[in-house]
């Protein structure tokens, strides 16, 4: 049976917030000179405060309106979608597309919406990656509705929404899929009219389990229609405890939306340039001759898109892990790396030596610089 204690940890699990934060992640957490600033600087109600190096990210739910824009613009990955993450909230996306390719996505705040409609919270949560997922998936238009933002509690997701729409303007000048696409603005909306349609993404349900196989599987199959009623009427709370320090781990791990957006980038057919202006989405790297192979780059790189051999003898790029967070940089204490403003596309996808040097000649007094 489901006892009283199970049903208040189910209720207070499904009433949680929908953000969840990891502070580990983040490079302001890592290093004093980080120059990421996105998610408190953009938060509409200024519910977001990080601390120094080593310190921890607090976040005012009282405050907090659940708009996602931390989630959308975080590179980093230290905010995300609760309760399925950001697959649950794609696949429901996907379930609005007709079969015509036509999708309406509608803001908490318009009152045009509809059954037939989308709704997200803002529409500032949309990354382009959202946008390019849901043309694979057999979105050829895409009608995106909000209400008057500047008069809405999130302020500005129509301003975050056009700048997610430059970046896929400018994809349509790379990928010959996307050429020729349209963006029609009106007031209160946009229009997405893509110039190829793909046929519609069918999502594939999980079989739920059969209650009638004996007495303990029924109970369980109770419990678990219980849990997903509440998250499905998920708010969010105001309460939420976060260590007063941040145990800082040099990981390495690619975010869930950058592996999302180079599967459709690898989808979008030929390409029409050989070079690109470096940016957000796209960003090369080079290294002076006189690097003295610390490393500290490649320790600083949150993905892993920058890596030196065992020896320190060598540093590689890959482009397609870089999220453009600039750590690399400015945790370079001699000034050695520096972005670049283009990217031969050649080299996108491969692990590109930047810098080498012939270990013969290596010191003792250059291994001790080695030492971290």
């Amino acid at each position: 049976m489901i006892n009283k204690l199970e049903i208040a940890s189910m209720v207070f699990e499904g009433v949680s917030r929908s953000i969840s934060v990891a502070p580990k992640y983040c490079s302001k957490i890592k290093h004093k000179s980080a120059p990421c600033t996105l998610c408190y600087t953009l938060c509409p109600v200024e519910a977001i405060h990080i601390g120094g190096p080593g310190e921890t990210i607090t976040v005012e739910w009282d405050k907090c309106t659940g708009c996602g824009i931390c989630v959308s613009q975080c590179h980093s990955q230290v905010y995300k979608l609760r309760h399925g993450g950001y697959r649950k909230f794609i696949d429901s996306l996907t379930k609005h597309i007709s079969p015509k390719g036509d999708i309406a996505i509608t803001c908490s705040d318009n009152p045009s919406y509809n059954s037939r409609s989308a709704m997200v919270e803002c529409v500032g949560i949309f990354n382009v990656t959202d946008i390019l997922t849901l043309y694979l998936r057999g979105a050829s238009k895409i009608n995106i509705k909000y209400g008057l933002c500047s008069e809405c509690v999130s302020k500005h997701g129509n301003k975050i929404l056009e700048q997610e729409i430059k970046n896929l303007e400018t994809l349509s000048t790379i990928f010959a899929d996307l050429k020729g696409i349209e963006i029609i603005y009106e007031p209160d909306s946009v229009h997405i009219v893509f110039p190829k349609s793909h046929p519609v993404y069918e999502i594939v349900e999980e079989e739920k389990p059969n209650p009638t196989v004996n007495r303990r599987g029924m109970f369980s199959f109770f419990k678990e229609t219980i849990r997903e009623s509440l998250l499905k009427s998920a708010d969010m709370v105001t309460v939420e405890t976060h260590e007063p320090r941040t145990q800082i781990e040099f990981t390495h791990e690619e975010t869930a939306r950058r592996k999302q957006f180079l599967e459709c980038i690898m989808s979008l057919g030929n390409i029409l340039k050989e070079e690109v202006d470096t940016g957000m989405m796209f960003n090369n790297i080079e290294i002076d001759e006189s690097c003295v192979y610390c490393g500290m780059c490649a320790r600083f790189c949150n993905t892993g898109a920058l890596a030196i051999n065992g020896e320190r003898t060598e540093i590689t790029f890959n482009p397609s892990k870089c999220i453009s967070c600039g750590m690399c940089e400015k945790s370079c204490y001699h000034f050695k790396l520096h972005y670049k403003e283009k990217l031969p596309l050649r080299i996108f996808l491969k692990d590109n030596v930047i810098a080498s040097r012939d270990k013969s000649r290596l010191t003792i007094a250059d291994m001790k610089v080695f030492e971290i």
